[in-house]
């Protein structure tokens, strides 16, 4: 029997494209994967120069975002709301029927609040030691 060894392996294509293959082939009876897609959206201006950006990710009909960031001289000019709006709109034709995001940042909980997320859980002492807060949104047409 041969010698295992576990390590920690930075992003890899080749092992990330095996694993995915193998969680692929785990799939559930109800068509569900393990499988992360995790996805960006960019925001460019007219010449092509980054303006901001946002990250998310797939699985199982949740959309996570996972952060959102605008340079420093952009902000206050709706680019975050831009974004937000179109990854609520790309992660529903993606099949996403909840968008969910935690925050430690009590401003964004007031902007998604306004655009109608709510407010589901408050941890303390998480992330940094600091408090979060999971926010949510149904996405495509209510059933209740």
């Amino acid at each position: 029997m041969s010698e295992l060894t576990i390590r920690e392996m930075e992003q890899d294509g080749d092992f990330a494209a095996w694993y995915t293959e193998l969680l692929e082939q785990e799939e559930d009876p109800a068509g569900w994967t393990g499988v992360l897609d995790e996805r960006y959206l960019i925001l460019s201006n007219e010449i092509g120069d980054w303006v901001g950006g946002l990250r998310y990710w797939l699985r199982g009909g949740v959309a996570h975002l996972v952060d959102v960031v605008i340079l420093p001289q952009e902000r206050h000019q709706g680019h975050a709301h831009r974004l937000l709006a179109a990854f609520e709109e790309r992660a529903e034709q993606s099949g996403a029927h909840l968008a969910e995001f935690w925050t430690d940042d009590t401003r964004s909980e007031g902007l998604l609040a306004a655009l109608g997320w709510r407010q589901i859980y408050q941890r303390a002492n998480y992330i940094g030691r600091r408090s979060w807060t999971l926010m949510e949104k149904q996405l495509g047409p209510r059933t209740r």
